[in-house]
């Protein structure tokens, strides 16, 4: 069975367009690795049938235009097997094993009349008939044998004996396959991470039982991090049933430290002294986000890449670069086919050649679905090569799908591996037909295939993403677009520099330095393409919203295939874009001029700014991540930051805050009393070896738990850290000291004077509470710092997250609460009292919480009291950013919505 599908024009010289090297996670494919292989392709084997007949040579038909190219064949005999077989797995592997038997007999039944049927269409004229009954046939019994095959793994699965223990705390010895993958959480908390590995045997008791099988383990402490794959391991923990079925036994629970009691094979030590040497050649002359990058790029090591730069590669579609996917093995293939044709080499040796790349490759960047999938393409590519066939993609996939699913029956419910097909499939169907189609409109070859693959990547792999995290990039074409001409360098140079570290560090040094230009290009588009408003947009998640992605997406290139309507919708985007862009971007008008407080919008958490001067502003925590309350700042034009206040240390205040120290100068950071005392390995406040006075403070005689702190005492703070809340604090301290920016306690007494802005500190007091060893976060809120400030808008209380109990010490110390503006405290829950809201009394009353959050914040009760009393509701989750400006008299909020 064979469909026709245009090709785009091969450029001179043998390269033609990738339609098998790149997946998943990497829409922004590159040229097909095999580029020069057609150089050996010697008496035309390569040309078609037609071609030869005809006369026409390989290099006559280059030199085409897009338009009048000769359709080719694409072989698509092998697409019914693999998608059935792929069917045919998941059902075994997710339904359960007699769900895999009956589907296999009912298969068999099938393939039976199917032979029928054949025998049928053998006694009659009609070849496409005979073809269609074969190759249906095939297919049919191939998925029967898979559906046998998933199912018996799964009852070996089902009845593992380890599941009898589900509940018990038993001594495991298990392998880790791959390297851990840290849980990311919101915040500045601890190290927690998934280990997923083979099971070798456990204890009960007495009684050791060997045993096989897959495992994930969930685990905290630095200590998992450090583990190296195919080394085992030997720890304690709690058996639990695993949370979907994927062919996993078990899903354990660690409690402590792990023990090495296993060797390392060789290969797995030649592929962590790579991956180690090559990621300090990199932290030795790049900056910290392309130090932590490029080791992702190449190899996929993303143990040093920053929660912030992944968030931001994520939002701009650009994910799929920090994965190891077909793509970089496609790059280096061709680096090294065209090394050998330089060197005049024949095809066997640079095949030989290549499927040594391919295996080192493999080995060094560990067998994640994405890696064995581009390992297979690699292997079927280098086969073809050698046998002198003409190469063809599609069954290239196909095989390879088959392949990796006889092997690893568990791929069938990967989302990588789906990913990855279905991003490959794309380039094959999609990109060439539009790259030949903008080719026709008078783009130039390079742009409209690098257009074409974004573009056909991102097309199939929506309806997945959509399903797996309800989140849409609607700027992944234009980021991928962007940086498509520096990822093949950066792979390149990248991959000399892993090779140059084993040999001699300062040799990978200088090979490094010379990724740090595209490197800088790869992180500016990421930055500032992740933050245009509206980058990503949250869509309905699960399988009902991936089904109605598909059915949009499939909607919307059908109806673009007509001309009259996508001339009309062209010009409705572009009207569309010119008015809603400039106010969406540049933000015209904004900020106002003599604005006073601003709210941002941080999502749940608090991020507040007092202006207190040209460019100038008191920020009042940070949010729970660094891009909004980076964003926010920066459309405020503020650049610098006299004092920066994280009123009590819960992720959703301190979080984020490298985005507020991001290009802004930085006079003290701020924490309240007896806070770092956490920090200290023998539970004593450290002493202040200096005082520095920041710019504008007036504060009273420091005492020992009202101190500036040095960064010099940093070091001193980072000893002892023995929970969450010491680990969010020690990151504080660890980023202010890399800042060189001094830390100062605040308790209530002390005075800071702005120009004509002056804040007191109302709380908490140097006899109040103090963090309780090992549940130092149970009473953080009431321990928030209470500012009270007093600015041209009458008097505003920034009140953090206190609660009941600090808010009636307030009412007590306190002789007047009243005050103009209100932020009101711990985002509108309903431990807030009735009697300090009668105490208040605002006129405005400012709300910073997140959109749809599951506390139930701001509570119908308190808005129910502030509209009693007269005063009026701003709130971040239905405004957006909030400025407030005016007078006494009169006040006037903007908002960012």
């Amino acid at each position: 069975m064979r469909s026709l599908q245009p090709t785009a024009e091969p450029a001179r010289g043998g390269d033609e367009l990738t339609t098998g090297g790149s997946d998943d996670e990497r829409p922004g494919a590159l040229r097909n690795a095999d580029a020069g292989a057609a150089g050996w392709d010697a008496g035309g084997r390569g040309r078609s049938r037609r071609q030869r007949l005809s006369g026409h040579s390989a290099d006559a038909e280059r030199d085409d235009s897009a338009g009048g190219d000769e359709p080719q064949v694409l072989d698509a005999r092998l697409l019914p097997a693999a998608v059935c077989c792929w069917a045919a797995t998941i059902v075994g592997v997710s339904a359960g094993w007699v769900a895999g038997l009956v589907l296999a007999a009912s298969l068999t039944v099938l393939a039976i009349g199917l032979w029928i049927l054949l025998l049928w269409s053998m006694a009659h004229p009609g070849e496409r008939r005979r073809a269609v009954a074969v190759v249906a046939l095939a297919s049919v019994l191939l998925a029967a044998g898979f559906a046998v095959a998933a199912a018996w793994r799964e009852h070996r699965v089902a009845t593992h004996p380890l599941r009898a223990a589900e509940g018990y705390s038993l001594r495991i010895v298990a392998t880790p396959g791959g390297d851990p993958k840290p849980v990311r959480g919101k915040g500045l908390g601890g190290s927690r991470w998934v280990v997923r590995g083979a099971l070798d045997e456990y204890r009960s008791g007495e009684t050791t039982v060997r045993a096989g099988g897959a495992v994930v383990i969930l685990a905290s402490g630095d200590e998992w991090g450090e583990l190296v794959p195919g080394q085992a391991v030997e720890f304690r923990a709690r058996v639990e049933l695993p949370g979907r079925r994927d062919l996993t036994v078990a899903t354990l629970l660690a409690q402590g430290s792990p023990r090495i009691v296993g060797t390392l094979p060789w290969w797995q030590r030649v592929a962590h002294s790579v991956r180690t040497d090559f990621a300090t050649a990199t932290a030795n002359v790049l900056p910290a986000e392309p130090a932590g990058l490029l080791p992702a790029l190449v190899d996929g090591d993303t143990s040093a890449l920053p929660d912030e730069l992944r968030e931001e590669f994520e939002i701009a579609g650009l994910s799929h670069l920090c994965v190891v996917s077909g793509a970089n093995f496609s790059i280096l293939l061709g680096a090294v086919l065209v090394a050998v044709r330089v060197l005049t080499l024949g095809p066997r040796t640079g095949a030989a050649l290549a499927a040594a790349a391919l295996v080192l490759f493999v080995i060094i960047a560990r067998p994640d679905p994405s890696v064995l999938r581009a390992g297979a393409m690699g292997a079927i590519t280098l086969l073809a090569l050698v046998t002198g066939r003409q190469k063809q993609a599609l069954p290239a996939l196909c095989a390879a799908i088959i392949g990796l699913l006889a092997v690893w029956p568990a791929l069938a419910v990967s989302v990588g591996f789906a990913l990855s097909v279905c991003a490959t499939a794309g380039l094959i169907l999609l990109a060439p037909s539009w790259a030949d189609w903008l080719r026709a409109r008078g783009w130039r070859r390079v742009p409209a295939e690098i257009v074409a693959v974004a573009a056909g990547a991102f097309v199939v792999t929506t309806p997945l993403m959509v399903a797996l995290d309800g989140k849409l990039s609607l700027v992944a074409v234009l980021a991928n677009v962007l940086v498509e001409p520096v990822i093949a360098p950066i792979t390149v140079v990248g991959a000399i520099g892993a090779v140059a570290s084993c040999v001699w560090l300062p040799l990978a040094e200088l090979v490094v330095r010379c990724a740090a230009p595209p490197m800088w290009w790869l992180l500016f588009v990421a930055e500032h393409v992740a933050d245009l408003p509206g980058s990503s947009v949250e869509v309905p998640a699960g399988p009902l919203g991936g089904l109605l992605a598909l059915v949009v997406v499939a909607l919307v290139v059908l109806v673009l295939r007509v001309a009259a309507i996508r001339r009309v919708l062209l010009t409705v985007t572009v009207a569309v874009a010119a008015v809603v862009l400039p106010a969406r971007i540049w933000h015209p008008g904004w900020p106002p001029d003599g604005w006073v407080v601003a709210a941002c919008d941080v999502g749940q958490g608090d991020g507040l700014a007092l202006s207190v001067g040209q460019g100038t502003a008191v920020v009042i925590d940070v949010g729970p991540d660094p891009r909004p309350i980076r964003n926010c700042l920066n459309r405020l034009h503020i650049s610098r930051i006299p004092l920066l206040v994280l009123t009590h240390p819960h992720a959703d205040h301190i979080g984020g805050l490298t985005g507020a120290l991001d290009g802004r100068g930085v006079g003290v950071v701020a924490v309240g009393v007896h806070e770092l005392e956490a920090l200290d390995a023998n539970g004593r406040a450290p002493s202040a070896t200096r005082d520095v006075p920041a710019a504008g403070v007036r504060t009273p005689p420091l005492q020992a738990a009202g101190q500036l702190l040095s960064p010099s005492d940093h070091q001193h703070l980072n000893h002892g850290r023995r929970n969450a809340h010491a680990e969010g604090l020690a990151r504080v301290v660890t980023v202010t000291e890399e800042a060189d920016i001094p830390l100062l306690e605040l308790s209530a007494g002390q005075s800071f004077q702005f120009g004509t802005t002056e804040l007191k500190v109302l709380a908490p007091t140097t006899d109040g509470p103090r963090p309780i060893p090992g549940a130092e976060t149970e009473d953080a809120n009431d321990r928030s710092i209470v500012l009270a400030a007093t600015t041209p808008l009458g008097r505003i209380l920034l009140t953090g997250d206190i609660e009941s109990p600090a808010q009636q010490t307030l009412l007590e110390s306190t002789p007047s609460l009243q005050s103009d503006i209100l932020k009101l405290p711990h985002h509108g829950s309903r431990t807030t009292t009735k009697e300090f809201l009668e105490a208040v009394h605002p006129r405005l009353t400012l709300i910073s919480v997140g959109t749809d959050n599951t506390f139930g914040h701001p509570s119908p009760d308190i808005l129910t009291q502030l509209s009693t009393l007269g005063s009026t509701i701003i709130r971040t989750d239905r405004q957006g950013d909030v400025l407030v400006l005016g007078d006494k008299q009169s006040l006037r909020v903007v908002t960012g919505r």
